[in-house]
């Protein structure tokens, strides 16, 4: 009767060598995916988010109104102010803000764009014609931006840094809005980024065009809302 021959012990760790060699070519070749999709889902995150954060500046921008308006201390603010400098941003009235509970209130919004820090942010009031006490309620729209540029065209042609231009005067300086705006925006990952928006004309308020009117009382997809 034959005798059955087993492994030796250098046999044995060389098979064992073996799999461990092929265990941590396995275990890099899995990490490698995970890191790989981390990286594809953290990028497609912050894409969407720039993407959304822009697709809301347009959309206020595109239901922009003549409707002025009067800070907390009763001074009035023009339909649409652009600021240069350290408080750089845009402020306008909006229509468009649907009211489906029927609250007491405009259909008229007025929102604020400016960067804190490196948050690009939205911020909106409940009221057009502000008291002492109204305060804005803040959206978080974009992270990550570390600077931006805004620029306007006037009737004739001519680019301002800030709106309104310095010719037009009284009740003209309240409403008057621009032709369209230039949006450059520096951010940490995606670099500059620039936007021309052309304005529709000056709406009326309370009204809102079909084909931008909103769905909700906030962007579709709401961005992180907080209290100043």
């Amino acid at each position: 009767m034959r005798r059955a021959r087993g492994f030796t012990l250098l046999e044995l760790l060389i098979a064992i060598a073996l799999f461990v060699l092929l265990g941590l070519a396995s275990y890099r070749m899995f990490d490698s995916v995970l890191q790989t999709d981390n990286r594809t889902r953290d990028h497609e995150h912050q894409l969407r988010e720039l993407v959304r954060a822009i697709a809301a500046f347009e959309r206020d921008l595109l239901q922009v109104s003549g409707r002025p308006v009067r800070d907390p201390f009763g001074e009035p603010r023009p339909a649409l102010l652009g600021e240069e400098g350290d408080d750089a941003g845009v402020e306008l009235s909006r229509a468009g803000w649907r009211n489906p509970l029927g609250l007491a209130r405009a259909e008229v919004q007025r929102v604020r764009w400016q960067l804190s820090g490196e948050q690009w942010q939205r911020r909106y009031w409940k009221v057009l014609d502000q008291a002492q006490d109204s305060q804005p309620l803040v959206q978080q729209a974009l992270d990550g931006v570390t600077a931006i540029g805004l620029r306007y065209l006037d009737g004739d042609g001519n680019w301002h840094s800030s709106w309104p231009p310095p010719a037009a005067s009284g009740e003209e300086r309240l409403s008057i809005l621009p032709q369209a705006l230039e949006l450059l925006l520096e951010h940490r990952r995606y670099g500059e980024l620039r936007r021309l928006l052309r304005l529709t004309d000056a709406l009326p308020e309370g009204a809102a065009p079909a084909a931008v009117a909103d769905q909700s009382d906030e962007p579709q997809q709401p961005l992180e809302v907080r209290e100043p």
